[in-house]
């Protein structure tokens, strides 16, 4: 069987931005001609995460507070796909952030088959509800809370365009202009913790990496409320829709220098990078400098790619689009705006961009509507989609026959309302991917979601909080923070890129850190996460508390599924060896299980544990 290329895209020719010396932004924000690192960003970008740790990088023992110290896991190495776990397992750590607890009893109850249980779920996932109460329930907790700061926690996320614009990005005030973008992290953490709607917060994260915008520059930081609803919105609808809806929004025209796009002066970024990232993609699709003339057609009688002459054409009809930023008396409002006089006149002929000629004047924003539509109906950039949306859901080498069939699921439902949602289905109901695991490991906010999850930690994110603010800081130096990456590439998505010391050992510290938290902020769970007294819960009886059945029962609860007999026999070990007890004798016998406060050596022994099953080379996979 033949598989997909194991190479990843990469940002094709040399990006010069020509940046328009008549148009320049108002005093006080930031203009990013940007890209012209794109080719070298990935590259520096990969060198970054690869030779590991930024800023704390000389902390490699992990931080237990146990008896005994512990060192980090050794790097997954493993690049195979190994035999896969329960199907419910499998489902909850690939197309969710891992299970909480219950959730693979509630998989299993859905039918009397896998087959049956897998179609249920993914049905119930497709079509979530308007509220989700978990995450709703929180916030409004929040907002009912005596703290002023608990109040003012999330007051950015249901702001409209033009408020974040006037009220944040366009203020001096830097927490002002900052706060929607640190609100936005915290919810995004907060969703994918708690969200009944796993799957939604999956391909969400999805999306953004594929139009990504940097949230830390203007005006990302203001407005990122604003972009995280747009995308929103098209989740589970048509890909066309949401290409279109993404390219008016501030962020993105900022982000790729559309907005100083002008003729006779075109800025080529956006052009570049639609044409790059967001649709056809550069693996199968780019052709380089050569004569259009000369590329062929492709299966359904299409120009089978682009040159870097339709990167240039696309930028002409591209001229124009911008923000409405007071710039040539335009309102300073954020809004989407087309400056005609700003747009290619026409006066050097036709724009001809593969299959799409448009020689009509008067056609003005229209000319972008068009090539979107054409674009987004190529199978070119149904190819490109389907590889990209198989290498996060199956594997990083998904076989061909998957990226093909979803290929042709993508480009049959072109046209339908429905379309993602639909490629979605097809994708999670494949052999493919049932039968595919161990390809891909997870990502330091996956890590540490996981973890919030299988502990059952009732932990509300929100700003102006001691524990969050150090939750992210700590993200910060695993290389993978939210909305923190700068290349349009968006954060990598393969095994190689997270499977070093500095990633690793980082979302360690994150986790271990979360796991002996004492402050009063796990929000209706106590002074502290009690994994003592969960252990308890699942093991009534003293008797019972064997570290053969501790470990046991955290595997099933954290990971839905039992790590490999050597992983398993040395946690058991990691219990046995500070007591010299047997695996089936009972810890009670010496130690005593009943006492659950913090600085237990119970407490301690169990955190131990915990922390050991979730950062666990094989609990690495999905």
């Amino acid at each position: 069987m033949s598989s997909a290329p194991s190479y990843k895209p990469q940002s094709g020719g040399d990006i010069a931005s020509r940046s328009n010396p008549e148009y320049q932004p108002k005093a006080g924000t930031k203009q990013s001609p940007r890209r012209d690192f794109l080719a070298a960003g990935a590259v520096l970008g990969a060198a970054a995460l690869a030779l590991g740790l930024p800023r704390r990088a000389q902390a490699a023992a992990a931080d237990f507070d146990h008896l005994v110290p512990l060192k980090p896991p050794p790097s997954v190495t493993e690049g195979a796909s190994v035999s896969p776990p329960p199907l419910a397992a499998l489902v909850l750590n690939k197309a969710a952030y891992g299970p909480r607890p219950g959730d693979v009893a509630a998989f299993n109850a859905l039918g009397a088959n896998d087959p049956a249980r897998l179609a249920a779920w993914v049905d119930n996932q497709l079509n979530p509800g308007v509220g989700d109460p978990a995450v709703d329930n929180r916030l409004a907790a929040l907002l009912a809370s005596a703290e002023a700061s608990d109040q003012t926690a999330f007051d950015t996320i249901n702001k409209t365009a033009e408020q974040l614009w006037t009220e944040h990005a366009r203020d001096g005030d830097w927490q002002t202009t900052n706060r929607p973008v640190w609100q936005m992290e915290r919810l995004t953490l907060l969703r994918a913790t708690h969200s009944q709607w796993q799957l939604r917060e999956v391909v969400y994260d999805f999306w953004f990496n594929h139009f990504n915008v940097y949230g830390r520059e203007f005006p990302t930081r203001g407005m990122m409320p604003e972009y995280d609803r747009q995308l929103r919105a098209h989740l589970f609808g048509n890909f066309g829709d949401m290409l279109r809806a993404n390219a008016r929004t501030a962020s993105m025209l900022y982000y790729l220098d559309n907005y100083a796009n002008t003729w006779p002066n075109p800025n080529e970024n956006y052009a570049r990078e639609v044409l790059e990232l967001h649709t056809l993609g550069a693996i199968e699709n780019y052709f380089g400098a050569v004569d259009p003339g000369t590329v062929g057609n492709n299966v359904h009688g299409q120009r089978a790619g682009y040159t870097e002459i339709d990167v240039f054409e696309f930028a002409k009809a591209l001229t124009g689009w911008a923000v409405s930023d007071g710039f040539d008396s335009s309102p300073d409002n954020g809004a989407f705006i087309f400056r005609a006089n700003r747009h290619y006149n026409f006066s050097d002929g036709p724009i001809e961009v593969m299959d799409m000629t448009i020689n009509s004047p008067g056609n003005g924003e229209n000319d972008v509507t068009d090539i979107l539509d054409y674009l987004a109906g190529h199978y070119g950039t149904a190819r490109y989609v389907a590889w990209k949306l198989c290498t996060r859901l199956v594997g990083d080498n998904p076989p061909e026959t998957i990226v093909s069939s979803t290929a042709d699921e993508f480009y049959a439902r072109r046209f339908d309302s429905d379309q993602l949602k639909e490629v979605y289905r097809h994708v999670l109901l494949s052999s493919e991917f049932q039968s595919t695991w161990g390809e891909k490991i997870r990502r330091p906010v996956e890590t540490v979601v996981r973890a919030l999850r299988a502990t059952d930690a009732d932990l509300s994110m929100r700003i102006d909080h001691s524990l969050s603010n150090s939750i992210f800081g700590r993200l910060d130096d695993t290389s993978h923070y939210p909305f923190g990456y700068e290349p349009p590439t968006g954060f990598p998505d393969s095994r190689e890129m997270w499977q070093g010391a500095g990633p690793l050992v980082m979302s360690w510290r994150t986790v271990t850190y979360l796991l002996k938290q004492t402050q009063e902020n796990i929000v209706g769970g106590g002074p502290y996460l009690n994994l003592a007294e969960q252990t308890n819960a699942m093991i009534p009886l003293a008797a019972n508390r064997t570290p053969q059945n501790i470990v046991a029962q955290w595997m099933d609860r954290s990971l839905g599924y039992a790590l490999e007999v050597n992983v398993t026999n040395l946690i058991e070990q990691f219990i046995t060896g500070i007591a010299s007890i047997g695996a089936t004798q009972s810890l009670d016998d010496y130690t005593d299980t009943s006492n659950t406060s913090n600085s237990s050596t119970y407490q301690r022994i169990i955190r131990g544990v915990v922390g050991l099953v979730l950062m666990a080379p094989d609990a690495m996979r999905r």
